[in-house]
């Protein structure tokens, strides 16, 4: 017996199908087919991930790359990519103080802040650039208060 998933409008179905082996060679097209499923799988379970972030997802406000308009916004996705400094800064034990984790989410506060009161408009890059610094800052963030969380346990 083998287990295999099924797609069923946007839900991912375990179904168990028995398997008869007759023949052991495998065609390219077999290989194809079952490389396009579990891509297929793949781009399923991101786009639940994806759900996940709050986002207001406006296209307008949103990267464009060689045509594929990303699914969250600019500054959000900036905020995905700074967090990915956050393993280094724990794995590493990098020790940036709290305060320095606070100032770096300033920018972004300001500059949604200011383009909400209609002060000025922001772009694609600036939210882009203020989302990384941001993410950034919020992985310092966690790491520092895990560390005093840690050090006050211990």
């Amino acid at each position: 017996m083998e287990e295999r998933n099924i797609v069923k409008r946007n839900t991912i179905v375990r179904q168990t199908v028995p398997l008869l082996i007759v023949d052991r060679t495998v065609t390219e097209n077999q290989i194809v087919g079952d490389l396009i499923v579990i891509v297929g799988q793949i781009v399923i379970n991101l786009k639940m991930l994806i759900d996940i972030v709050p986002c207001h997802r406006m296209k307008s406000r949103s990267l464009t790359i060689k045509g594929y308009t990303l699914p969250i916004c600019a500054r959000c996705t900036g905020i995905l990519l700074g967090y990915s400094f956050f393993p280094f800064l724990f794995v590493f034990n990098l020790d940036f103080p709290l305060w320095l984790g606070i100032l770096l989410n300033l920018p972004m506060v300001l500059d949604g802040w200011t383009q909400k009161r209609a002060y000025r408009m922001s772009n694609n890059t600036l939210r882009l650039s203020t989302g990384i610094v941001s993410g950034l800052g919020q992985s310092i963030i966690i790491v520092s208060l895990s560390q005093i969380i840690i050090s006050i346990l211990l």
